[in-house]
């Protein structure tokens, strides 16, 4: 009877479609103006009929070029590899060293939404270093489009004011070896005097350099964060029930998987 039972198991485990399982898909030269990308699509998309939201997962420089590999090293697909539960669908795309072009990750953002069940309500961009100036600049770009925006450790030169239209976390370290931490505070002091700052909420990590920033990507708060935020929330206020400490960056990854043989990249499905 056990012999039966056993097979009739190993049946149904085979029976289940690959597709049910979670998902990372690379897609190379698919969006006209845009970008290669990796697609994280989370077990979850194929349990029901609902639309997710998306994450958009913006790296620094050290992750620019043309190998998608790079874009593992860190950052929400590295997390998620990790064993970080997102129900979310996460877009990682890749640029060159002269850094990100709004348009570009937009036209990347509506090739996916036009092909899965996308949260056009819940779009939220996630950015460090480069990716941090990157998520300034889409949040600017989109403030109707991007439901939140987490910027850590970049920068921003062009007008605050579509800014302020978007609910904007500014993370930085106080002692920042490569991007100033005066370029987010800067910010901040420029928000603040436009008299429409009740959007912003910023986080200044005393004592905390540049690469330590990476491990935010590990905690669960910035996108617990994000998905707080909606475009159809009236006056869309800004959630101020999550914050990181420089203690959470230390222990970011206590008890973390290892991230080699978990979820390998594959080719989108024709």
């Amino acid at each position: 009877m056990r012999k039966i039972v056993s097979i009739a198991l190993l049946l149904l485990a085979l029976a289940v479609p690959e597709a049910l399982a979670q998902e990372l898909l690379a897609y190379r030269d698919s969006v006209e103006q845009g970008y290669n990308f990796l697609l994280y699509v989370p077990e979850q998309y194929h349990e029901t009929e609902a639309a997710l939201p998306v994450v958009v997962f913006l790296h620094g420089k050290s992750l620019t070029g043309t190998d998608l590999n790079m874009v593992t090293r860190y950052g929400t697909i590295d997390a998620l590899r990790r064993g970080l539960d997102l129900n979310a669908i996460v877009i990682a795309p890749q640029t060159s060293k002269v850094g990100w072009i709004e348009k570009n990750v937009m036209n990347t953002v509506d090739f996916v939404a036009k092909r899965y069940r996308v949260d056009l309500n819940r779009i939220y961009v996630f950015g460090m270093s480069m990716g941090g100036w990157g998520a300034f600049k889409v949040a600017a770009a989109y403030p109707d489009r991007i439901a939140a925006a987490i910027a850590m450790c970049g920068g921003y030169t062009g007008n605050v004011e579509p800014l302020t239209a978007v609910p904007l976390w500014i993370i930085h370290g106080t002692n920042d070896d490569v991007t100033p931490f005066s370029c987010s505070s800067s910010i901040v002091k420029k928000m603040v005097a436009t008299g429409k700052a009740d959007r912003l909420q910023y986080t200044w990590l005393s004592g905390c350099n540049h690469s330590i920033l990476a491990r935010a990507f590990q905690l669960k708060e910035p996108y617990q964060w994000l998905f707080e935020h909606r475009l159809t929330t009236p006056m869309r206020p800004c959630n101020r029930d999550y914050d990181i400490s420089p203690t959470d960056l230390n222990q970011a990854y206590m008890g973390l998987k290892s991230p080699q043989g978990r979820l390998p990249i594959t080719l989108p499905k024709k």
